[in-house]
């Protein structure tokens, strides 16, 4: 997810360095405007490209294009047709509405035969997209992939397909697909209908098509002269960055998905801090029931004694001072 308009520049805080700038160098700086400087930056706007969420759920809800992407990305399937194509598609789980954690799919797409689609576009490495797409292809089964009544072997392929525009690691390529293997026997493949795919845009496309590399300059913000699939999405970018109303839109989405995380990772830091009270406070239990049996035996009972002591005080759970007097009893040995 990017999140273009925080490129959005304080216009004050820049008049303001370039004051400073002005003061500390004199001479060096042109005896240029600030409120004509301000002006330049002011007209500077920035540039929703392929990459951004809402750009690219209105490119790629174009079925054609749609379907030329998957045919690209994936050239061994035969695609005749999009049945059912939506964008920033939320599953969530009702029964654990307050708990699982929410689903937001970019684009979600089934075809002919009932296979599904999720394409996704990433544009920070957060370190976590094995663990994710597992997630979303969890959500996605539950949903789509296997109706009641239905066998296991009803169950449609899935294809996860992450676009990736981060820096990539040492060893990452363009191209990578990613199915489940015997760990004794690498030749065995797992038959569980899953594929998924990884695109990094980063990353040199050179050995790829001229279509994935065509790809690749799209989600880089450069020209592609391919053909006419690459020109619509070019085409339809553009009317995008012109219309005043669709950058709003764009702008005031990006800002609600802003404050959605903010306010999610408020929640998870503050329940973190309750967490860490509660674990302190049983670990002060803990600490105190060590502290008082230690006493007991110092003072001339017994361990069956003072253990029964500390338990009928009621500090701790049962299972919490066996542990302690596995402790004393190991010591003992």
């Amino acid at each position: 997810m990017g999140y273009a308009f925080l490129a959005r520049i304080n216009f004050k805080l820049i008049i303001k360095n370039l004051t400073t700038l002005r003061n500390k160098h004199m001479g060096l700086l042109p005896q240029i405007s600030l409120e004509r400087t301000a002006h330049m930056v002011k007209k500077t706007k920035p540039w929703f490209g392929f990459t951004e969420d809402k750009v690219f759920g209105m490119v790629m809800e174009n079925k054609d294009f749609c379907k030329y992407l998957l045919e690209i990305i994936i050239p061994d399937l035969k695609i005749k047709k999009i049945d059912w194509l939506d964008k920033q598609v939320e599953i969530n789980n009702s029964e654990r509405k307050n708990e699982a954690k929410e689903v937001r799919l970019d684009v979600l797409v089934t075809d002919h035969e009932g296979r599904v689609f999720n394409i996704e576009m990433q544009t920070t490495d957060q370190d976590d997209i094995g663990r994710r797409m597992r997630y979303y292809l969890s959500r996605i089964d539950l949903r789509y992939t296997l109706n009641k009544g239905k066998t296991y072997r009803n169950l449609k392929g899935a294809y996860i397909i992450f676009l990736c525009n981060f820096k990539p690691k040492k060893d990452d390529k363009f191209y990578e697909s990613y199915h489940t293997y015997s760990d004794q026997d690498r030749s065995k493949q797992l038959q569980d209908g899953v594929t998924k795919i990884i695109i990094n845009s980063q990353v040199s496309a050179e050995g790829q098509s001229e279509d994935l590399k065509a790809l690749a300059k799209l989600m880089n913000n450069e020209p592609v002269k391919l053909n006419k699939h690459f020109d619509y999405a070019q085409k339809r970018i553009k009317e995008i960055n012109e219309d005043p109303e669709m950058r709003e839109k764009i702008m005031l989405y990006e800002t609600r998905m802003l404050e959605r995380e903010q306010a999610a990772g408020k929640a998870g830091y503050e329940q973190g801090i309750q967490h860490g009270i509660k674990q302190g406070l049983e670990q002060g239990k803990i600490d105190s029931a060590k502290i008082i049996l230690k006493n007991q035996l110092n003072n001339g009972s017994t361990l069956e004694q003072a253990t029964e002591f500390v338990r009928n005080l009621k500090l701790i759970p049962n299972e919490e001072l066996e542990k302690i007097i596995a402790m004393y009893d190991s010591h003992k040995n």
